[in-house]
């Protein structure tokens, strides 16, 4: 069954680049209004809409629990509340274990698991009063090996058991819960690894 986004907020983190802006346009072309959020506040400045669209957009660190909860708050202020809340914002890494500093490791767990777990926090009561949907973008490394990711594919199948955990207590609350898990696909992550 189609959902109607049309005049529902929607939450959209890492709003900046590659999959995260391509999501933010297609909920706006929807009819969604979009709370565009990403670390990088001059990116976020060449994220442009169509005419007509009620769009903000704010830097925010999804790893800082205090950003997570600040930005929530902006999008209830300027929308009255948080219908649905897509957790894209991630960062990868490319080395081999032995060759990883555990300090990457523990942040791409930061941005890719806890920046979600943020996000949705802080949008928790407005999910379950109005029976919104959290989506969480994922990866085939949520539920596969990826050779030289170890940190990411640890990121991504947190989400899997957090966001599984999580439906099962809020689908009788009538808040619906997504995991999306694409595969490669043309974005700036890389580049950034």
């Amino acid at each position: 069954m189609a959902r109607d986004f049309s005049g529902k907020t929607v939450v959209v983190t890492g709003a900046g680049g590659g999959l995260g802006r391509a999501l933010a346009l297609r909920f706006a072309a929807a009819g969604a209004r979009i709370v565009a959020l990403d670390r990088d506040a001059a990116v976020l400045q060449g994220l442009t809409f169509a005419e007509g669209v009620a769009a903000v957009r704010m830097a925010c660190d999804v790893s800082n629990e205090a950003d997570g909860l600040r930005a929530m708050a902006q999008a209830r202020e300027a929308f009255g509340g948080v219908d649905v809340v897509v957790n894209n914002a991630g960062i990868t890494h490319r080395s081999a274990f032995s060759q990883t500093d555990p300090a990457v490791i523990r942040r791409v767990m930061e941005v890719n698991f806890f920046g979600a777990l943020h996000c949705t926090h802080a949008a928790f009561d407005d999910l379950v009063a109005r029976r919104g949907m959290v989506i969480a973008i994922s990866s085939v490394a949520g539920f596969a090996p990826l050779i030289a990711r170890t940190g990411y594919a640890a990121s991504k199948h947190a989400l899997h058991g957090f966001f599984d955990s999580l439906r099962t207590e809020v689908e009788p609350l009538g808040v619906k819960v997504l995991l999306v898990c694409p595969s490669f696909i043309q974005t700036g992550i890389e580049k950034h690894a």
